[in-house]
């Protein structure tokens, strides 16, 4: 199984160029926190979409049907499809499936969705009226959208979802069942889910700007948008003339017991899908903050930076804030076009080091390894993971 198209729309822009770009502040993206919405604090910050391709793909009509989460989901598969080289409605792509996750924003959706069809408006809606539709309306109607006619699904497991999607595909993918698959993230920041960071994590949404896996942790920023991935198996790849990004070689997924370190858990299942081998870069999906998955993260990565000095640690939530699934897909993207350009290493090393942020920067590395993990885990202490492998030659 192999990666041959990505698209991203984020806070930060569109494409993973801006986040590739070592000029690029950490931040940047971020914006005062909306003032008709309740904020946890006076300075608290939100990451929002300010740039969506959205026209390229609706018409206006369209876009005034579809709300936020299927504007932004819609525009990155459009994106993702364009770069693996092929177009909407491709025979190819007609037993494509699209697996995709989100925490939230489906209830927007259903609404949006069912609303022309209600005898009046409402102005609050129960999804639980409409079983086994309100979390796939976004994921459906981008099936609908680009003629995907594959199985198509939700998930919704948080940080993890985007992952355990791309698994899913993979497994699809390797016992022959379709030959794409589109798979990745996406959230929007609708009043909800803002009433509900400020609300749950009023004690991580502060004004200081966001470090990661050092003495000063990260501090939440909630943050929207997608991003989202084209799977496909290797022989479809070779025999189109399609770019490959990387191979997805392997996958890991399961949950800490009570009477485990999670810390450990953690760098025994990294350790665990590098085979003895020497990973350049570890991608993850929060680390940084106070919660009980991040502090597990950053617990357990000293350990493994000092048995692989020469790898980096990526953490992008840092420039685009958080944003559950679609950061967490976000890694996976990130992880595959870097093995991809087999360039230098334009992300600064995140990992605890005594060296200043401003020259780990400026550091720019040559990737000399071939392979990248992505790791994930929940608040429930759930975690996935899936190495990837640069693509593999011809011969």
């Amino acid at each position: 199984m192999v990666i041959t198209g990505i698209g991203v729309v984020g806070p930060h822009g569109v494409g993973l160029a801006p986040l590739l770009d070592p000029q690029q502040a950490p931040g940047a993206s971020f914006s005062a926190w909306p003032a008709n919405v309740a904020r946890p604090h006076d300075e608290a910050l939100v990451a929002l979409v300010k740039d969506l391709p959205a026209r390229r793909y609706f018409t206006e009509r369209q876009m005034r049907m579809a709300d936020r989460a299927m504007l932004l989901a819609s525009s990155a598969v459009g994106l993702a499809i364009e770069d693996a080289g092929l177009q909407e409605n491709d025979a190819l792509l007609r037993d494509a499936c699209t697996f995709l996750g989100t925490a939230r924003a489906e209830l927007p959706s259903c609404y949006q969705f069912l609303r022309p069809h209600l005898n009046e408006p409402r102005e609050q809606l129960n999804a639980a009226d409409f079983p086994k539709i309100a979390r796939n309306i976004a994921c459906g109607q981008v099936a609908i959208r680009f003629g995907l006619q594959g199985p198509s699904t939700v998930l919704a497991s948080g940080p993890l979802s985007s992952l355990e999607a791309a698994s899913r595909a993979a497994r699809y993918i390797r016992g022959g069942r379709a030959t794409h698959a589109l798979v990745g993230g996406f959230e929007a920041l609708s009043r909800c889910a803002l009433y509900h960071f400020a609300q749950h994590q009023r004690a991580q949404l502060q004004a200081r700007h966001p470090a990661f896996f050092g003495a000063d942790v990260g501090l939440l920023v909630p943050s929207e948008g997608a991003c989202m991935l084209m799977l496909e198996s290797l022989s479809s790849a070779r025999a189109r003339g399609a770019r490959i990004y990387a191979e997805i070689e392997g996958w890991c997924a399961g949950r800490v017991g009570d009477d485990e370190s999670a810390a450990e858990v953690l760098a025994e299942g990294w350790q665990t899908l590098a085979a003895g081998q020497e990973p350049r870069l570890l991608a993850l999906s929060s680390g940084g903050a106070a919660r009980a998955h991040e502090r597990a993260e950053t617990a357990a990565l000293p350990a493994w930076c000092k048995r692989h000095p020469d790898a980096s640690a990526l953490a992008p939530r840092a420039s685009v804030g958080e944003g559950d699934a679609w950061a967490s897909a976000l890694q996976l993207a990130l992880a595959a076009a870097l093995l991809g350009q087999r360039d230098s290493l334009h992300l600064s090393s995140l990992a605890p080091s005594a060296e200043p942020p401003v020259q780990r920067a400026a550091r720019r590395r040559p990737l000399h390894g071939d392979l990248a993990l992505v790791s994930a885990m929940n608040e429930a202490l759930h975690y996935s993971m899936l190495s990837l492998r640069c693509a593999p030659s011809e011969t």
